[in-house]
């Protein structure tokens, strides 16, 4: 792979959103079909994923101190910009939200979940009198594979460029790929810095927002700690909580999210930066930590893909950070590999049950997981390659993560969208 191969990599799977991805794509399908008929909705219907619904149904939407996907569809129709993709909720008014509320508690919107043809799917329709309009989103939160207007294709793209997406690094080892990071000029991952300070400003907020208490809390734990991990994984801890409470309680902040995750893209991005702060890191040192992050993250996600039962910022991007911090603390790769396979062996099981408010909490968990194994891997502790889940190999490592979320926890997953649909129906 070539330096420009792996910068392009890198920027394809990385994308502003606002708010929580899974009801920007709801809101997004809705805006697509709404362009589409060209003239006022009056009915709204939408087929989701299980995946999608476990991970929209109880997560703020930005600008409206509500939940729910049908709100999303009801005002991705009031917004019909679908160009602005999942930065769509970035533009919701006061005024929209009334409107969108008197939608749906007409009863002119109806969200429902069943099988699909993939894990990430998102079909809206949309009716006015004897017109009506389709848009259906798979494989990535932001890609439209279809758009219709009374049974006439406008988009047909389920081949091809809308098919599921590759991991970018397919082909290449981990190693391959972080020895040609350390040898790029820092400068090359500018745009990763400019990410993270993004999803910094978005902790900032949260932490200046008094009602908004974990960030605070947390911070408010730790500050005793001047230097050395406690001090990291306190600062780690408090920043990645901030940002995580404040996207996914509903303020309207845009966050840089990697491999479809704004989560993904908190943990990675806003735990590198807070590491790299406390341990006085240049710019040029930051640059790379969140180089390697990014990639490893994007490689993982390649085994586990976009949709999982597992929690991605603890199985995925927290793995990321752990190389990361090793690199900053002065470790070298086969050290990174160690931390790596300390943050798998350890917090790998834990599992995804929807995205909300406490999606925090293990943000904030996990980050501090990466901090700790990248100070373990630096003193000789790690967990051994060979033993559980932990490969002979860290490509191996995560190809088994990857089995265990498809096939083994398939049924886990269908459970725990059981019991969120049951919590709804009785209200």
């Amino acid at each position: 792979m070539t330096q420009e191969e792996l910068l392009q990599a890198l920027a394809s799977e990385i994308e502003c959103s606002t708010g929580c991805t899974d009801p920007g794509s709801v809101c997004l399908a809705a805006a697509a079909a709404a362009h589409a008929l060209e003239k006022p909705a009056e009915e709204i219907q939408v087929l989701v994923s299980p995946n999608i619904y476990k991970n929209g149904v109880s997560v703020g939407i930005p600008g409206t101190g509500r939940v729910g996907l049908e709100l999303a569809a009801a005002l991705g129709v009031l917004l019909d910009r679908p160009q602005r993709g999942l930065a769509i909720l970035e533009e919701v008014t006061d005024e929209m939200v009334c409107r969108a509320e008197e939608t749906v508690a007409a009863g002119r919107v109806t969200v429902k979940y069943g099988e699909t043809p993939d894990p990430l799917y998102v079909r809206a329709v949309v009716r006015a009198g004897e017109d009506e309009a389709q848009a259906v989103i798979m494989y990535d939160y932001s890609n439209v594979v279809e758009l219709s207007r009374n049974g006439r294709v406008l988009l047909c793209r389920q081949g091809g460029a809308g098919g599921p997406l590759p991991c970018p690094f397919q082909g290449h080892t981990v190693e391959e790929l972080y020895r040609l990071i350390c040898s790029m000029e820092p400068e090359a991952f500018d745009f990763l810095l400019e990410g993270a300070q993004r999803n910094k400003q978005a902790a900032l907020r949260d932490l200046e927002d008094p009602t908004r208490r974990l960030g605070r809390t947390i911070r408010a734990c730790t500050a005793i700690q001047d230097k050395g991990p406690l001090a990291v994984c306190g600062a780690v801890r408090a920043y990645t909580a901030a940002a995580g409470e404040a996207r996914m309680g509903g303020m309207n902040v845009t966050i840089t999210a990697i491999t479809g995750s704004g989560n993904h893209g908190i943990t990675n991005f806003v735990g590198v930066l807070t590491a790299a702060a406390e341990l006085e890191a240049t710019r040029e040192q930051t640059a790379v930590a969140l180089a390697i992050s990014s990639m490893i993250t994007i490689y993982i996600k390649g085994y586990i893909k976009r949709m999982t039962a597992f929690c991605g910022c603890g199985v995925a991007a927290a793995t990321g950070m752990a190389a990361a911090v090793t690199y900053l603390l002065g470790g070298g790769y086969e050290q990174s590999v160690q931390a790596m396979q300390t943050v798998i062996g350890t917090i790998g099981g834990m599992f995804c049950d929807g995205a909300k408010s406490s999606c925090a909490y293990k943000l904030s968990t996990a980050a501090a997981m990466a901090v700790q194994a990248a100070y373990l891997a630096m003193a000789g502790c790690h967990v051994p390659a060979g033993e559980g889940i932990i490969g002979r190999t860290i490509e191996e490592t995560f190809a088994n993560i990857g089995r265990l979320n498809d096939p083994g926890m398939l049924e886990t997953d269908r459970v725990m969208v059981s019991i969120i649909a049951q919590r709804r129906a009785k209200g």
